[in-house]
């Protein structure tokens, strides 16, 4: 499901931005505004998954997104003047998919003590961009068209195969509004989650929108561009089996520090550095950190409000969607600016290690050992 969802509806643009240059003559500034509409949809997927109607019929809505990221997807093989409303459909279902389907897991994960669900479920979003890095390139020989039908031929046949698996076991949670019903600790805590995984977004989004093609205008390293791309892919599926134990041994908010900084370091690599080295290291760091900030924003959110957990990631994937729709602008703009896309690496390079030090001073997990006090309506009435 993450894999289409995901590493399909949302990041196979990435490799394919550098075909659809050649193949439709797509810019830099129409390169961005599709970016952007496919996260301003995700946005409002994310919000609408807030309501109280969409969370009692998420399953139902989870198995129509899918298919709706599939029929988008061989869309765009179609004429260009559809191209922003599809990829802005593709992102509300894309949006729905990881707020819905990461509840459920995360609610059934805690349930039956079952810690290991989480990291599985979300390499599904490394094994998608993997897929797409090596789908692309075979599809392309064909042209764009057929890239993006290829895509969507093979996704459809992944959900026929797997969707009728998945089952909403865990209830529905409770209404989102009670998420600030909490004592202000855990909401201090929470407001700055929410912060830092925000900037996260306008981070991540930048190389994970435009690294293929940074990487291809750079004539000596043009051939590594959808190399780098699968090791993004592969680095974020597998790289969550170490960062558990990490988390686990010095806590969620530590290790998301340090993703935040390892982070930063790799996507300022390819501005001061053109050595295959580099764009590859790029690459690993990327994939290695973005999913384990998302997977331990979204546990942290759990374990702050365990009680409504869809409530706490639709709040976090909203604000983060925001980050993702700033990402592509500033950087589009800074591109057309300086006719490179390495001011904007440097801007979320800066991003990444701001984020690293509010993190280490201001966000708390709630289960370390001076963990904070509980949710006490109780004691909030009386």
């Amino acid at each position: 499901m993450l894999a289409v969802a995901m590493g399909v509806g949302r990041f196979a643009y990435t490799p394919l931005i550098p075909v659809m240059a050649h193949d439709v003559g797509l810019t830099v500034a129409m390169a961005g505004a599709l970016a952007t509409a496919n996260l301003f949809g995700y946005f409002v997927g994310a919000s609408l998954a807030l309501h109280p109607i969409t969370q009692r019929h998420r399953l139902a809505i989870i198995r129509w997104s899918l298919a709706g990221v599939v029929v988008t997807t061989a869309l765009m093989a179609g004429p260009h003047e559809l191209w922003i409303a599809l990829r802005f459909l593709t992102g509300v279902c894309s949006g729905f998919v990881l707020v819905f389907a990461s509840s459920i897991v995360l609610e059934r994960a805690a349930a039956e003590h079952q810690p290991a669900w989480p990291p599985i479920f979300f390499t599904g979003v490394g094994l998608g961009i993997a897929f797409s890095g090596v789908a692309v390139p075979a599809f392309a020989r064909a042209g764009s068209a057929a890239a993006w039908i290829g895509l969507a031929a093979l996704s459809a046949v992944a959900l026929a195969i797997t969707l009728r698996w998945f089952t909403g076991g865990a209830p529905p949670q409770r209404q989102a509004d009670t998420v600030i019903d909490a004592s202000p600790e855990r909401r201090a805590t929470f407001v700055w989650l929410c912060i830092v995984y925000t900037a996260e977004a306008f981070v991540y989004i930048i190389p994970a929108t435009f690294l293929v093609v940074i990487i291809a205008m750079i004539p000596a390293l043009s051939h590594y561009a959808s190399l780098t791309w699968v090791l993004v892919g592969l680095s974020a599926a597998f790289a969550t089996f170490g960062w558990i134990p990490l988390g686990a041994r010095i806590g969620k908010a530590r290790a998301l520090a340090v993703a935040f900084a390892i982070q930063a370091c790799g996507i300022a690599a390819p501005v001061f550095s053109h050595s295959p080295l580099a764009v590859l290291f790029t690459g690993i760091a990327l994939g290695g950190t973005f999913i384990a900030i998302l997977l331990f924003a979204a546990g942290l959110g759990r374990d702050l409000f365990p009680d409504e957990t869809s409530s706490a990631v639709s709040r976090l994937t909203s604000l983060y969607s925001i980050g993702q729709i700033v990402g592509p602008i500033v950087a589009t703009q800074l591109a057309l600016r300086f006719g490179s896309y390495h001011p904007a690496l440097l801007a979320a390079a800066i991003v990444a290690a701001l984020a690293t030090i509010v993190t280490l001073i201001t966000v708390r997990d709630p289960t370390a050992a001076a963990s904070l006090p509980a949710p006490s309506p109780s004691l909030d009435r009386r």
